[in-house]
């Protein structure tokens, strides 16, 4: 699925962080969006998951989400935060929800063993596992219900450099917007070919 935007601004309060944005993702296009703190990287991609009010338009396959619905637009352009919300449960409990609400098996096994993460931890709550092991699970969740486009928020923050490059190499493939203040990272993505959005303060 194609992901279009046009004429997006953001808002931070009375503030407008960045207008007339617009891109267009084709499947398997990586976006990377760059920027000092503060300029709106979190609140694009909240804007093009429907989290936040939306000030342009979004289209998945030229329909509007209004032509979706909103929870499927956001089932299909996936939202994964940096930090892991507090979450009921274990990971596998969470999975099982997921599969009896969508008809789906979400088996986050095998990206456990891709990303070095235990499969035990699998089974353990939320609240007992360390950043990475929690960032790793929730992303595990978020690729085996296999969304069309996913909104990454420093989707690796808190992973080692094996896992780092772990993750990246499950993430190649897949249409992506991509928020990262790792540079090595950045270059990375760069060199396969993404492109940029580049957010920075308005102009007086």
């Amino acid at each position: 699925m194609t992901l279009t935007v046009r004429g997006l601004s953001l808002h931070g309060g009375e503030r407008v962080l960045a207008s007339d944005l617009g891109f267009t993702l084709a499947p398997g296009q990586t976006l990377l969006v760059r920027g000092p703190s503060g300029t709106g990287k979190t609140r694009l991609l909240r804007a093009l998951a429907g989290l936040d009010p939306v000030h342009g338009e979004l289209l998945l396959d030229d329909r509007p989400p209004a032509s979706w619905g909103w929870p499927a637009w956001r089932a299909a352009v996936t939202y994964v935060p940096q930090l892991v919300p507090v979450l009921p449960g274990t990971p596998a409990d969470l999975a099982r929800r997921i599969g009896r609400m969508t008809g789906k098996e979400a088996d986050l096994r095998p990206f456990a063993a891709q990303w070095g993460l235990p499969e035990a931890a699998l089974d353990q709550p939320w609240t007992s596992l360390s950043g990475g092991e929690a960032q790793r699970a929730l992303l595990a969740l978020v690729l085996a219900r296999d969304p069309a486009v996913l909104l990454l928020d420093e989707p690796t923050s808190a992973l080692d450099a094996t896992a780092t490059r772990a993750v990246e190499g499950a993430l190649a493939p897949r249409t992506k917007v991509w928020v990262t203040h790792d540079e090595p990272q950045a270059e990375r993505l760069l060199s396969a070919g993404a492109q940029v959005l580049d957010l920075g303060p308005e102009e007086a």
